[in-house]
């Protein structure tokens, strides 16, 4: 408790001392969720709004982590995976999904009892999982340039679309048939065409390099790739793919989402910050805070249900791995 209030003084600090004068916070720690006896850094996460729960792949502890966000508390840890990094959660079907790094399967998970209902293989380093809503696809990113597909209706893999390198994360097109991805290896954002699973557009990065994180703003036809070198995102138009912003984040940046009813992004990387900032209008942006999170919290979940933002935080020296929940103010 009392590590849990400083870290929220801290936060709330940090956040006014970098919102260039404005009164309000726009992040407060809300509250830590310890993790005891989890080892190693987390990879991607996933909500169940309906149960209260935030699932966590804890990569390095191969383990699954359920946390209740109401109740505060973790309620199951589940072990059984291979370098866990994906994890989507279905609510119609009530079913978690993990793509597993180490060996490319992806398991289907009864959302009730964790059992596993059904498992794909694909090439190594399963990671970044997406689901396109509309068509009931599931898409899975792995290891020598593959963009999978998985049918939900009838559980089958789809033809593999192939890319010059592992892509990494992407984003959907809800109002059209494309879907882009970042491939770091080439410092370029593919465009594929979802109808026919064929590349239709490469977008090739001058702004800066390794373009590991993304985010959609498909309202204002914005598309935010996050890179290492240098630590800044690239706001690139969607129609054309030109680059018409960027601006500076934290270092190792592995994880970037966009709240579309605030205009805001969130981005946290494994240099230890979260970064929180205004879309002022389409080409224009500025930092509104950076907050210290902890080594290796490289990822997180903008649930913008809850107006809440989760980052898991690996063991530190002192103090155990946590979940911790952000809550935004504007």
């Amino acid at each position: 408790m009392k590590l849990a209030i400083f870290l929220s003084l801290i936060s709330a600090s940090a956040a006014i001392n970098g919102s260039h004068g404005t009164d309000v916070a726009p992040l407060i720690l809300q509250q830590s969720i310890p993790l005891p006896g989890v080892n190693g850094k987390f990879d991607h996460l996933a909500v169940d709004l309906a149960g209260h729960r935030v699932f966590i792949a804890a990569k390095i502890n191969n383990t699954l982590e359920v946390v209740d966000f109401q109740n505060g508390r973790r309620v199951r840890s589940v072990s059984g995976f291979r370098e866990p990094q994906g994890v989507l959660y279905l609510p119609d079907t009530r079913q978690v999904i993990i793509a597993n790094g180490g060996n490319g399967e992806v398991q289907f998970l009864d959302g009730s009892s964790f059992n596993v209902i059904k498992h794909v293989s694909f090439t190594a380093d399963a990671d970044n999982l997406r689901y396109d809503l509309q068509a009931r696809l599931v898409y899975v990113a792995a290891q020598d340039g593959v963009l999978g597909a998985i049918d939900l209706p009838t559980m089958r893999k789809l033809p593999e679309i192939k890319l010059p390198g592992h892509p990494e994360a992407f984003a959907i097109e809800s109002g059209g048939r494309r879907l882009f991805v970042n491939v770091p290896k080439t410092d370029s954002v593919f465009v594929i065409d979802r109808s026919k699973s064929e590349v239709i557009g490469r977008w090739q990065l001058t702004k800066a390099k390794l373009n590991y994180t993304m985010a959609f703003d498909e309202a204002h036809n914005r598309l935010f790739a996050g890179c290492r070198n240098p630590a800044s995102v690239v706001v690139l138009d969607s129609n054309t793919g030109r680059e018409v912003a960027t601006f500076p984040i934290g270092g190792e940046t592995d994880c970037m989402f966009y709240d579309g009813a605030h205009q805001r992004i969130y981005a946290t990387g494994a240099e230890g910050r979260l970064d929180v900032v205004e879309q002022m209008d389409s080409d224009h942006y500025r930092v509104l805070a950076k907050l210290l999170t902890g080594p290796l919290a490289r990822t997180c979940l903008f649930v913008p249900e809850l107006d809440r933002l989760f980052v898991a935080v690996p063991r530190q020296k002192d103090h155990d791995a946590e979940l911790r929940v952000y809550q935004a103010r504007h």
